[in-house]
């Protein structure tokens, strides 16, 4: 055996082995995709079988309309505005005045009396003579009842603020800056509502695209294997019995995973179901295709200055940082009198119409102005703007410390983006190559002209980059809809007038 006979059957060997190798690798990486690319909800997985008895073919407008019109958290927040809204109102009606009716029905253990003392009074008395008389009359002591014991007290009254050290209008705007949380906090709801119905729309979407195909590289599979087996019994001896048992063996894993995409793809779309707010017996097929792959073009400095603009968050800590600031002017209140209108219409009724029951004493009435100024609460108003300035710097340090994680959050999500839409125009590249390239060997594999070992190969790598395509569209589509959801500029308004209809 001369030196080139040894070098190439050493090339051979080393062919052997290295395809071997490569086709190892490939088959574990499309095991891995058709194991995680797939969503999976849990560890129980369910027959292939539709479960429930209706079927609702929709869009991902109708999943989101259904959604926001059926989610509960939804409805929390709307509960949540309402609440804002009505303790606003409790704060506005300190500028009203405030009226009472007050009434007093009494029995007393005895009628109420007046004694007057015994007096001598001296008194003159002019006679039939031209000279007064003078006498001295004295007074025995006098019992006399005022009214009786059962008598009817009613009295309206009436207090009206005038002034209170500004702790009227620090306590309004402290409500209404709630209101507007409470509102942002409701548009954080439903951008997060999007967010879902839209991550697990796109998710039903791939696991229906990979159990779809699963079962072309399945179908195809099977007809290389009765090719193989053809060209194992009738042919040139080119093709042999090891190759026709790798073939076999690759098909049987092959048939496995697609029964798994099969369970996956039900329990995206139970996990659709579920998520929009519909009843487990209804069964969500989503009306796409596959998912929209729109390039992105948007500089980062313009999505980070829009995220500082309508991001829920932020606008929560803002508005926080306000109220936290009217917070300090109520405890400051504190050191300012209040004054009020004041006045009183009251009215006995009793039996008895003598004594004090006169009529100007059955109604009377009074009108005055009152006015309190603390003057020691043992240090408490001090303590209070401490710490009322204390929260005010608390709520500036969180929107310091939000602000830059905001941004991080942003270029985070924007280079994620980026990244898919790289993946998507690299594997959409690479994938009509691998088309070509397993249509072409298996051309030549049916004339006996390539090996099985590539023609297999030619088989599993365009359902691997296939794959792939999928699951970068899949990854680029959630990332868009993130970074809308982080910048919170999505378009809710047309949205919620369909929910509403």
């Amino acid at each position: 055996m001369d030196i080139h006979s040894t070098v190439s059957i050493q090339e051979k060997s080393f062919r052997g082995w290295y395809t071997r190798i490569w086709i190892r690798t490939l088959f574990f990486n499309i095991s891995f995709l058709l194991f995680f690319c797939g969503p999976t909800f849990g560890s129980e997985t369910l027959s292939g079988q539709i479960i429930g008895n209706a079927i609702r073919n929709l869009s991902l407008e109708d999943c989101l309309e259904i959604a926001l019109t059926k989610n509960r958290q939804r409805q929390i927040s709307e509960s949540a505005i309402k609440i804002a809204e009505a303790q606003h109102q409790q704060v506005l009606s300190t500028y009203w005045p405030q009226l009472s009716l007050k009434m007093n029905a009494n029995r007393l253990d005895e009628s109420p009396n007046l004694i007057f003392p015994e007096s001598t009074m001296a008194l003159t008395v002019q006679g039939p003579g031209p000279t007064p008389i003078q006498s001295n009359v004295t007074v025995h002591e006098i019992d006399v009842k005022l009214m009786d014991r059962d008598s009817l007290i009613s009295s309206v009254g009436l207090v009206y603020p005038i002034y209170m050290g500004g702790k009227r209008t620090a306590m309004s705007k402290q409500a209404s800056t709630g209101v507007n949380i409470a509102k942002e906090a409701a548009r954080k709801t439903d951008l997060q509502i999007v967010l879902n119905t839209k991550k697990l729309y796109y998710g039903a979407v791939l696991a229906t695209s990979l159990h779809k195909l699963g079962r072309e590289t399945l179908d195809r599979l099977n007809v290389l294997l009765e090719l193989t087996e053809m060209l194992y019994k009738t042919g040139t001896g080119t093709v042999m019995k090891t190759d026709f048992l790798r073939t076999q063996v690759i098909v049987t894993t092959i048939r496995s995973s697609v029964a798994l995409l099969a369970s996956n793809e039900e329990l995206a779309k139970a996990a659709l179901s579920n998520a929009i707010g519909l009843s487990w017996r209804e069964h969500v097929v989503p009306a796409a295709n596959e998912i929209p792959f729109v390039p992105f073009n948007v500089e980062l400095d313009e999505l980070i200055s829009n995220a500082y603009q309508f991001n829920p968050e932020w606008s929560k800590l803002k508005l926080a940082l306000e109220a936290a600031e009217a917070g300090i002017k109520e405890a400051r209140s504190g050191y300012f009198p209040t004054i009020a209108l004041n006045g009183n219409l009251s009215r006995i009724d009793n039996s008895y119409d003598a004594g004090i029951m006169s009529d100007k004493n059955i109604k009377s009435w009074n009108i005055g102005i009152s006015m309190q100024l603390p003057l020691f609460r043992g240090f408490r108003t001090k303590n209070e703007i401490r710490e009322a300035t204390a929260r005010f710097e608390k709520k500036k340090q969180e929107k310091l410390y939000f602000k830059e994680g905001l941004g991080l959050l942003v270029k985070d999500t924007f280079l994620q983006l980026a990244r898919a839409q790289e993946q998507v125009m690299a594997t959409g590249e690479s994938l009509a190559s691998a088309r070509e390239n397993r249509k072409l060997n298996v051309r030549a594999y049916q004339n006996e002209l390539a090996e099985t070992k590539e023609v297999i190969e030619a088989q599993l790598l365009e359902p691997f980059i296939s794959a792939q395509y999928l699951k970068a569209r899949h990854d680029h589509a959630v990332s868009r809809s993130r970074l809308d959801f982080i910048i919170g500029n999505e378009i809710l308004e047309p949205l919620r007038q369909g929910a509403a209809k």
